[in-house]
């Protein structure tokens, strides 16, 4: 597996969106797709430093390169996610820096995601889904927000299952869907019930994200 290369630029390339350079590393040209915002600063130089991710399929190999260890390394937390094309990591990165990125998934604010190319609401929760609470190792401490510990109001199952069902919605599950796929939650109403009356905010949301997860593997087994 290939995760660091240094070398001469001997070539750039544009394929539709796509665009890249190729490495010459002692005497062997690699090619590798950049973000397109990196290749002006590749082509600066003579040589470059680049932090690769690679991709083997039957159809060859492909290589994507970062200057900054922490964009390859969050490429690969969105490449790991179920139905997510490494374009659509490319495309995030090009239009977030890792951050602002991270922020947006934190704070479920898909609204932020969908104003990338290619990125439709389905892609947007998805990512939101999967990653959220996941990626605080790519935030510097310094611009950590603490989580407010309120207690959750009484009486707020309800809304908690309106918010997994609107989610779940979003992706493109239809109603008898979600209600089969939600009833291991309901089933037990008033113990769930006090269970989240017992909870931070933070708690809430993590075990809102481990419901979820529940759930669509729960719906990925059905549709297999």
């Amino acid at each position: 597996m290939i995760s660091w290369l240094k070398g001469e630029i001997i070539h750039t390339w544009k394929i539709s969106s796509k665009k890249g350079v190729v490495l010459n590393v002692g005497g062997v040209g690699y090619e590798i797709q950049l973000l397109p915002t990196q290749i002006d600063q590749a082509e600066d130089s003579n040589e470059i430093e680049l932090w690769i991710h690679q991709i083997d399929r039957e159809d060859g190999t492909s290589l994507y390169g970062f200057i900054e260890v922490n964009q390859r390394d969050l490429f690969r937390e969105i490449n790991c996610v179920n139905g997510i094309g490494p374009q659509i990591g490319m495309a995030l990165l090009e239009d977030f820096d890792v951050t602002q990125l991270v922020n947006a998934i934190e704070n479920k604010e898909s609204n932020l995601l969908t104003q990338t190319q290619g990125i439709g609401k389905r892609i947007a929760d998805r990512l939101i889904v999967e990653l959220r609470n996941k990626l605080q190792r790519f935030i510097d401490s310094k611009e950590k927000t603490p989580y407010d510990r309120k207690e959750i109001e009484p009486n707020q199952f309800s809304k908690y299952i309106d918010e997994i069902y609107l989610i779940l919605n979003s992706l493109g599950y239809v109603d008898n869907e979600i209600k089969d796929s939600i009833t291991m939650l309901t089933t037990n109403e008033k113990e769930n019930s006090l269970i989240l009356n017992s909870l931070s905010a933070e708690e809430k949301e993590e075990l809102m994200d481990k419901h979820l997860k529940e759930i669509l593997m729960k719906l990925s087994e059905k549709s297999t």
